[in-house]
């Protein structure tokens, strides 16, 4: 089954961020292998909705994402990481990508980020059970 939030926020071919205030929940599903441009934008959005809406609770959708280059990497621990360790998430569930190269990538940023503080991850292998972790009392 998969998760349909209520409210649209961004949708193209490369990812669709979705929210809902009442769960204090966001998510992005993702979509194939993303040029630089596209995954910046799209981190930035989903950034933004974390902090417009006050969202503590986020699922990544990864499973058809494909591996981020060192560059991105990079621009995600330089730009996107400090805003998500300094927001109001405190829950982050990731649903992991067919591709073994992004798992791992994504494996490089969160070793090099370090301590997460307030903020606790957790990678799934099906969106329900990502859902139902991340919807249990804080």
């Amino acid at each position: 089954m998969l998760l349909t939030l209520p409210k649209v926020y961004y949708e193209s071919y490369a990812v669709t961020i979705r929210y809902d205030e009442e769960q204090s929940l966001g998510m992005a599903v993702w979509q194939g292998k993303l040029r630089s441009e596209e995954i910046r934008e799209a981190i930035l959005l989903c950034g933004y909705v974390v902090e417009r809406y006050g969202l503590t609770r986020w699922l990544a959708d990864n499973r058809k994402m494909r591996a981020f280059s060192p560059e991105d990497q990079l621009w995600i621990l330089q730009n996107a990481v400090p805003q998500i360790l300094t927001g109001s998430l405190r829950r982050m569930a990731t649903v992991v990508s067919e591709d073994v190269q992004h798992t791992e990538s994504i494996a490089q940023i969160v070793e090099r980020t370090g301590d997460t503080a307030n903020l606790v991850l957790c990678d799934f292998s099906e969106q329900e059970a990502a859902v139902e972790w991340l919807l249990q009392e804080f």
